[in-house]
């Protein structure tokens, strides 16, 4: 209910602004923001990544806008956003059936090959949150040098995260599952 009053609003805010009134336009672009201009401004210099959506074949880079408890959020230009706990993706914004949030493995976890358990918390086709609980194991190294692979099963299936790690240890690569909406994500860090 809440999507169909947002798409009927915008409609009418479209349908005003076309009538080419400056009272019109400014009042939309209060409501909407001004048309063309991104949704967010990171700072000049900020830290970068690569983003690839892999079902839809598609890859653009997003600039670090935030860090807000240990959690790095980045943004497009188009204002879609990925919110990332050392290098491991906890929830997205702006790109279709996100992933509203994720009770994730940290990287020590992963790097040492234990068993755990991760929820992720999505919405369904009718804003409802749904909660996936997933059961994991690690295999360490199987990824490649400095790499894991962790796969988890849970109501909805299986899926296959992989992470490579730097010599700090910190991520600075992964593929990681979304939800179903989204299908997988790679993440790069522009700097290796």
């Amino acid at each position: 209910m809440t999507l169909h009053r947002s798409l009927i609003t915008l409609a009418a805010v479209l349908a005003l602004t076309a009538c080419n009134s400056a009272a019109v336009t400014k009042a939309a672009s209060s409501l909407v923001g001004p048309t063309g201009s991104p949704a967010v401004k990171p700072v000049a210099g900020a830290p970068q990544i690569w983003l690839s959506l892999v079902s839809r074949g598609i890859k653009f880079p997003m600039t670090q806008v935030a860090m807000r408890d240990g959690v790095t959020i980045y943004a497009s230009k188009d204002g879609a956003q990925v919110f990332l706990r050392n290098g491991i993706l906890i929830g997205t914004r702006g790109l279709g059936r996100d992933l509203m949030s994720a009770d994730a493995p940290s990287p020590a976890t992963l790097r040492s090959g234990a068993a755990h358990q991760r929820s992720y918390y999505d919405l369904d086709g009718t804003d409802t949150m749904i909660r996936h609980v997933f059961t994991c194991k690690v295999e360490r190294d199987a990824a490649g040098e400095n790499g894991v692979v962790e796969e988890c099963t849970a109501d909805i299936g299986r899926i296959r995260n992989e992470y490579w790690f730097n010599s700090a240890g910190s991520v600075s690569k992964s593929r990681q599952w979304v939800s179903q909406g989204v299908g997988y994500a790679a993440v790069e860090r522009k700097d290796g």
